[in-house]
């Protein structure tokens, strides 16, 4: 687990012994959190410890532990369920499903897809995040969705294992499919239309691999499993950067053991020798001999090799022994794992990642089960770690525990990377989508974002988005005379499914719009398209050039517009001078609808104002009858209501779609500074009264 890492700055002065003169230097400072969870001898989480209890030390050296958290999970997520509020990061739990179709056969992949399909649909949690992935011969490791809570997506890649023909990811963070994909696929839809069986969909790949087994000596065999291994490892490293608790479930007959082990062992036997060579902590152990053990001394090191990615990055790696789903014996099974025991080398695998072999599918459940409740209590130490400036050090860390029971034992971390911004086009795909899915708090670029909801056709609403950028932010740290940014906005429904999405690079010459930028911002209007419902719409920007990223969440209703509508009031600011971006044209755009004459507006849901300063309210209203209209504006401060300073300015001509626009002048004289509301309640000739609202908030 690896929580948020942000950065400070800290001055160190330094004094001549003479106290003459002083040096001052900026040092940056990581604040890392190590997540510890600790177990008795019966696998159940131990609860009750105190700081004092743990000591931490980072490449050897102790470092202070500058801030201690104890998350009882069963608490919080049923405090986060019921106030609605996201879990903390280390809470989050994150599952990668891992098809290994390298060394599995056509039967034994497709119970797993349904043992598979039965995790997600039975045994995720509300909060879990889960993504699939592939593992081939020819392409290697190859993740088909990014970590999503979208049951339906995550349905349709194990029924398809990402095959071309009936699964494509539809946007850029690989959280949502395409809808025009034959036989029927849709996101979060998860029936499989005309998909095949997915014997089908795999047979020529495994009949490939299984044809090749056949014809490779052992040799051949421990070269293709380096590959493999090294590719397992570079999949832990690109998780590295996510948040929370991380396991990869590995679904395979595992490999040939005796490429490894000079001898075949049984399950509970090689078990034992794989803690015997590693140690299930932070450091392996010494007291066994390798070559006592192993056949082979180099396959020996890429399992350590691929181990030590997984524990730098805090990953476990679970395998569900799939040749053992079936219950007996498949004629159909790979020649891979016939030689030696392909449990056996599963449990090499696993082991010295602290995970755990599961043999039959039918105990899935009891056995994720046991693995949930070792993590029922997670320690958070939290320390301020000098950067060196080298991006992507690693530095190892030892947590070690005083005072506790005799038996338990401790499982953290093995240590952090120093921070880069360089990030491959993958890792910044599965981060960034990770912090859409989650709401993690990203500040580091301040965002605000406006939604109004419109009329539009074919039964969906236009869903007009601004989100404002401001360029001090965006910019800090940007020493060049360029900068690139990403902005991705995402509309979600209540099952966490992606209904509709925009993309937009931002390009900045800051030699000519440097000085505009940094003074006020940028500006991006977009228009999404949404049926009736509740809605998160999300923002999230990321700067390229420093990894900055800010997130922000607004909740709407959209209306269905079959009858009379108004919306909350929209507060029409002035454009003052920012950079304006205008997402694509989807070819039935209306105008733009914030204006009023030959003036255009920048709409505000939750806008910021000052006293004595006179700004323009707006009330959109759709089918309501005009005449003998009723329109009382009330104040609302903590509850209690006063009369407002609000005008009547006129209204907007009915447009084709039946809209019209109130006008106001509003002004928040005599306004305390923080949080207030103001109501519009609008009582028409035809009996009907609607209220709407807009926060607002008084510097």
């Amino acid at each position: 687990m690896k929580s948020k890492t942000w950065f400070a700055a800290a001055v160190m002065a330094f004094a001549s012994i003479a106290g003459a003169q002083r040096i001052s230097e900026t040092v940056q400072v990581t604040v890392i959190e190590v997540p510890v969870t600790v177990v008795d001898r019966d696998g159940n989480a131990v609860s009750g410890l105190t700081k004092e209890n743990f000591e931490l030390t980072d490449d050897g050296k102790r470092v202070p532990i500058e801030y201690f958290e104890v998350l009882d999970m069963k608490k919080i997520t049923a405090e986060a369920a019921q106030r609605n509020m996201p879990l903390p990061p280390s809470a989050h739990r994150n599952f990668l499903l891992m098809f290994d179709l390298a060394n599995s056969s056509v039967g034994t992949i497709g119970r797993a897809s349904a043992a598979a399909a039965d995790f997600v649909n039975n045994q995720l949690g509300e909060s879990d995040l889960a993504a699939v992935a592939v593992f081939t011969t020819e392409g290697g490791a190859k993740m088909v969705t990014s970590f999503t809570a979208d049951r339906g997506v995550l349905r349709t890649a194990i029924e398809t294992l990402g095959h071309p023909k009936y699964f494509k990811v539809a946007d850029p963070l690989m959280i949502s499919v395409a809808q025009n994909m034959p036989g029927g696929v849709e996101s979060g839809g998860g029936g499989k239309g005309n998909i095949p069986d997915i014997g089908a969909i795999v047979a020529g790949e495994m009949e490939q691999q299984n044809a090749l087994s056949k014809r490779v000596n052992d040799d051949e065999m421990r070269t293709r499993l380096r590959l493999q291994l090294a590719q397992f490892g570079n999949v832990a490293r690109i998780l590295d950067r996510l948040q929370g608790q991380k396991q990869v479930v590995l679904l395979s007959e595992g490999f040939d053991s005796s490429l490894v082990i000079g001898r075949q062992l049984g399950g509970e036997e090689a078990a034992k020798n794989a803690d015997a060579t590693f140690d299930g902590s932070a450091v392996y152990s010494t007291a066994a001999d390798p070559s006592t053990h192993f056949g082979n001394a180099s396959s020996n090191n890429d399992i350590k090799a691929m181990a030590d990615l997984f524990r730098r990055s805090d990953v476990v790696l679970h395998a569900i022994d799939i040749k053992g789903v079936r219950g007996g014996t498949d004629p159909s099974a790979s020649t891979a794992s016939q030689k030696g025991s392909g449990t056996e080398a599963l449990h090499l695998l696993t082991r010295p990642t602290g995970g755990t072999v599961f043999k039959n599918a039918n105990d899935m459940k009891e056995n994720f089960g046991r693995m949930m409740r070792q993590q029922e209590t997670i320690y958070v130490l939290g320390f301020a770690a000098r950067n060196t400036g080298t991006q992507g050090k690693f530095h190892n860390l030892k947590v070690k525990l005083n005072g506790a029971p005799r038996g338990v034992r401790v499982s953290s971390r093995a240590g952090y990377y120093e921070p880069t911004n360089k990030l491959s086009d993958l890792e910044r795909a599965l981060t960034l989508a990770e912090m859409l899915m989650t709401d993690a708090p990203m500040k580091d670029v301040a965002l605000t974002v406006s939604a109004t909801t419109l009329p539009g056709p074919a039964g969906k609403a236009r869903v007009p988005v601004l989100v404002e950028i401001p360029g001090n932010k965006m910019l800090q740290g940007v020493t060049g005379k360029t900068s690139t940014a990403n902005l991705y906005l995402y509309a979600f429904d209540q099952n966490a499914k992606v209904v509709d999405y925009l993309q937009q690079r931002i390009g900045l010459d800051l030699e000519k719009a440097g000085d505009t930028v940094r003074g006020s911002g940028i500006r991006y209007y977009g228009t999404l398209r949404l049926p009736p419902g509740q809605y998160a719409i999300k923002a999230l920007v990321r700067v390229e050039d420093t990894g900055k990223t800010g997130l922000v969440r607004s909740d709407i209703t959209v209306p269905a517009f079959d009858k009379a509508t108004i919306l909350p009031p929209v507060l029409f600011a002035d454009p003052a001078n920012w950079a304006m971006l205008v997402g694509p044209t989807r070819g039935d755009d209306y105008p733009y609808p914030f204006s009023a004459g030959e003036s255009r507006y920048v709409p505000q849901s939750h806008p910021v104002v000052k006293a004595g300063t006179d700004y323009n309210i707006a009330l959109f209203l759709y089918r309501v009858p005009l005449e003998n209209l009723g329109v009382t504006p009330t104040i609302l401060t903590n509850g209690t209501a006063q009369p407002p300073n609000v005008k009547l300015l006129g209204r907007t001509a009915a447009d084709e779609r039946g809209g019209v626009k109130l006008l106001f002048n509003f002004r928040a004289d005599g306004l305390p500074a923080g949080a207030h509301e103001l109501r519009f309640t609008v009582k028409s000739s035809d009996g009907n009264e609607s209220v709407v609202t807009m926060p607002f908030t008084v510097l």
